[in-house]
């Protein structure tokens, strides 16, 4: 593992949140530039960080997409 010259600062629960929420937007809304390796780069965080962010996004969705398919019957 390379040592970062500067460690990313620590990010308050609110820039969490905030953070979440632009990767997400920026993973559906660049389909060109959407890997870990194009996301770590632009918002400067770690590829772990990234993959929990987007998993759990994911499976909001599906969630959400069998609560609407069951709900019409």
């Amino acid at each position: 593992m390379d040592k970062r010259k500067n460690p990313r600062p620590r990010r308050t629960p609110k820039q969490l949140e905030v953070l979440t929420k632009n990767i997400i937007e920026y993973f559906f809304n660049n389909p060109h530039a959407n890997s870990y390796k194009a996301i770590q780069e632009k918002f400067d965080v770690d590829e772990i960080r990234v993959r929990k962010i987007l998993n759990k996004e994911f499976e909001r969705r599906y969630k959400n997409s069998l609560a609407r398919k069951y709900s019409n019957l």
